[in-house]
C-alpha cells in the first residue's frame, strides 16, 4: 500500500511539471507574437566611421543604432537583422538584452566576436538593412544611401530619414538632419588655411564624368576589348591641363600615389582611363592600376600637389551600365554608356532594371555540368544519405567568385538559394547536394530538391545572367548533362567531381 501511494505521488508531480513547462512555452510564444512590429526601429546608421564612435577594443567600427519605440520592455533576442533578405540563414540574431522604452542599443558592423557585432560590414555606396521578427518575417527595412565619412543616416521625430552631419551614437538624434548629403561631418575639423604663395598650387578642376565598374562591350567602339572597367575624365576649362602626377584612387589616403603618366587634356576634351591590371594599347586611352568594385565604392581624383579635385560615390552597377554625371552635377545610371562623349540627359535615369538573360556561352564560365535527381547508387552525403546533387564547373580561364550566385528550381525566383562566397578556379568542380538541408558551411546542401519536369538554374545576380537545365524523366541513377551543342544528354554512370563519362542515347 505504501509503495502504491509513492507511485501515485510521483505521477502527480510529473504531470504538474509538464503543465508548468507547457505554460512557460505558451508564455514565451505569446511574448514573441504580442510584440508590436513597429516597436524596434533602426534609428541611425554610419557606414564610414572614423570619429563618430571609438571603442577601446574594436577601434572605429561602422555602426547601427536601434531604439525601443514602444512603451514596454523589448527582448532583443526575439529579433534579427540582415543586409540580405534572400539569405535568411545569414541573418544576425540580436543579443539577449532587454531594452527599456526609449533606450538605444548599438550594433557594430563587424565580423569580430562581440555579442553586438552583426557579422557583416556596411557598404559606403549604400545598401538595404532589414529587421526580422522571431518567425523571420520582415518588420521593417531601411534603404541606406551612399554616405561620406562620419555623416549618419538618421531618423527624424516624424519617422522620416535624412543626413546628419553630427552623429549621436547611443543617444537621441539632435543634429541638423537634412535632405541633401553634406560635404563633410562637423566632427572633421576645418583644415588650417594654406600658406599663400605666389604660384597657385592647385590645378584647374578636372571632372569625373562617367564610369563603368564591369565592362564587357561598352568600349568596343573605341577598339578596346581588354579593359574590365573604366573612368572618364573631362576638362571644363579654357586652358589645357597637364595630368602628370595626378592620382586616381579608391582610397582617400593615397593622396600622393601619383599614378598618372605624362598626359595633357585639352579644353573640352574627354579622357578614357582604363582601370585594372590588364594592359591597354588603344591610342588616346590611359591605363591605371586601379580596380573598381562592381558592388560600388568611392573614387577620388587628386592633382599632383595632393588637392582633391573631384570625388564620386557610385552604387553597385550591372555589366555595361555606367554611372554618369548630368550637367547640374547630379548622377544617375546610363544603360548606354558614351565613353569619350557627353551622354544625353534623357539617357541618365534614377534606376535601371534588366530582365535576367541566359548566359550567351555558359561553357566559358560557371555552368551546370551534371545533375542526378534519382540517386540510388551514387555518392553518399555526410549523413549517409544518397541525396540528389548538381555538379558545377568553371569552364572559363579565370577564377570566379560565387558571391552573388544562386541556385533555384523555380524560374520565377532565381535567388532561391545563395551559393557561399568562395572562388571557383578554372577547371574546378563544385558539388551541391539538392537535399533541402540548406547548409553552406563545409558540405553544401541547397534548400530544395528536384523533380522531373522542373528547371534547375544557376544565376549571377550582378550580371543578371543565368544558366538553366530542364530536368526530364529518367531511370534511377541516370544523371543529366549537356553536349557542346546544348542538347540534353544522359549518363549511366554519374561522376560527381569528375569529368563526365560517355553519354547514353536516352535517359530511359
Amino acid at each position: 500500500m505504501r509503495s502504491d501511494r509513492y507511485n501515485r505521488t510521483g505521477v502527480l508531480l510529473l504531470a504538474l511539471l509538464i503543465l508548468v513547462l507547457l505554460a512557460a512555452c505558451d508564455t514565451a510564444e505569446q511574448l514573441i507574437t504580442a510584440t508590436p512590429k513597429d516597436a524596434l526601429l533602426i534609428n541611425e546608421v554610419v557606414s564610414s566611421n572614423q570619429l563618430s564612435l571609438q571603442d577601446e577594443i574594436y577601434g572605429s567600427p561602422d555602426w547601427i543604432e536601434l531604439v525601443n519605440a514602444s512603451a514596454e520592455d523589448l527582448h532583443l533576442s526575439a529579433y534579427y537583422i540582415t543586409d540580405n533578405v534572400e539569405a535568411p540563414q545569414k541573418a544576425f540574431q540580436l543579443p539577449d538584452v532587454v531594452l527599456s522604452p526609449g533606450e538605444y542599443y548599438l550594433l557594430y558592423a563587424s565580423k569580430k566576436g562581440a555579442e553586438n557585432c552583426v557579422g557583416f560590414s556596411l557598404k559606403k555606396a549604400g545598401e538595404t538593412l532589414t529587421l526580422l521578427d522571431a518567425h523571420m518575417e520582415e518588420i521593417s527595412s531601411l534603404d541606406v544611401p551612399p554616405l561620406v565619412r562620419d555623416v549618419s543616416y538618421a531618423r527624424r521625430a516624424d519617422g522620416s530619414y535624412g543626413y546628419c552631419d553630427l552623429p549621436t551614437p547611443g543617444a537621441s538624434n539632435q543634429g541638423n538632419i537634412q535632405d541633401t548629403l553634406p560635404q563633410s561631418s562637423q566632427l572633421i575639423p576645418e583644415p588650417e588655411p594654406e600658406e599663400v604663395v605666389e604660384e597657385p598650387l592647385r590645378s584647374p578642376d578636372i571632372l569625373i564624368t562617367e564610369l563603368v565598374a564591369k565592362n564587357d562591350t561598352s568600349l568596343l567602339m573605341d577598339g578596346c576589348d581588354e579593359c574590365t572597367e573604366w573612368v572618364e575624365l573631362y576638362n571644363p576649362n579654357d586652358v589645357s591641363v597637364s595630368l602628370t602626377g595626378f592620382t586616381l584612387t579608391d582610397d582617400a589616403a593615397e593622396v600622393d600615389k601619383h599614378n598618372f603618366p605624362e598626359v595633357e587634356l585639352a579644353p573640352g576634351q574627354y579622357l578614357i582611363v582604363c582601370c585594372g591590371r590588364l594592359s591597354c594599347t588603344v591610342p588616346g586611352h590611359v591605363r591605371l592600376d586601379v580596380g573598381l568594385s562592381a558592388l560600388g565604392e568611392e573614387l577620388y581624383l587628386f592633382d599632383s600637389n595632393g588637392n582633391l579635385l573631384d570625388q564620386v560615390a557610385f552604387p553597385a552597377l550591372l555589366t555595361d551600365v555606367s554611372w554618369a554625371r548630368k550637367a547640374d552635377g547630379s548622377w544617375g545610371y546610363c544603360p548606354e554608356p558614351t565613353p569619350g562623349n557627353a551622354p544625353r540627359e534623357a539617357d541618365i535615369v534614377n534606376q535601371v532594371s534588366r530582365e535576367p538573360q541566359p548566359i550567351d556561352d555558359p561553357f566559358h564560365t560557371v555552368y551546370i555540368n551534371e545533375v542526378l535527381y534519382r540517386n540510388e547508387r551514387s555518392i553518399l552525403d555526410k549523413d549517409g544519405d544518397r541525396s540528389d546533387f548538381v555538379e558545377l564547373y568553371n569552364g572559363g580561364e579565370s577564377a570566379v567568385s560565387l558571391n552573388g550566385w544562386y541556385l533555384s528550381d523555380n524560374p520565377e525566383k532565381l535567388t532561391k538559394w545563395a551559393l557561399p562566397d568562395v572562388f571557383l578556379a578554372p577547371g574546378e568542380y563544385l558539388l551541391v547536394f539538392l537535399s533541402s538541408k540548406d547548409e553552406t558551411e563545409g558540405e553544401l546542401h541547397a534548400s530544395f530538391s528536384l523533380s522531373a519536369g522542373e528547371t534547375l538554374t544557376i544565376y549571377n545576380s550582378f550580371d543578371r545572367r543565368y544558366d538553366s537545365l530542364l530536368i526530364p524523366e529518367t531511370k534511377q541513377n541516370v544523371s543529366i548533362g549537356r553536349s557542346a551543342s546544348g542538347e540534353t544528354v544522359f549518363y549511366g554512370h554519374p561522376t560527381p567531381l569528375e569529368a563526365n563519362g560517355s553519354p547514353l542515347s536516352t535517359g530511359e
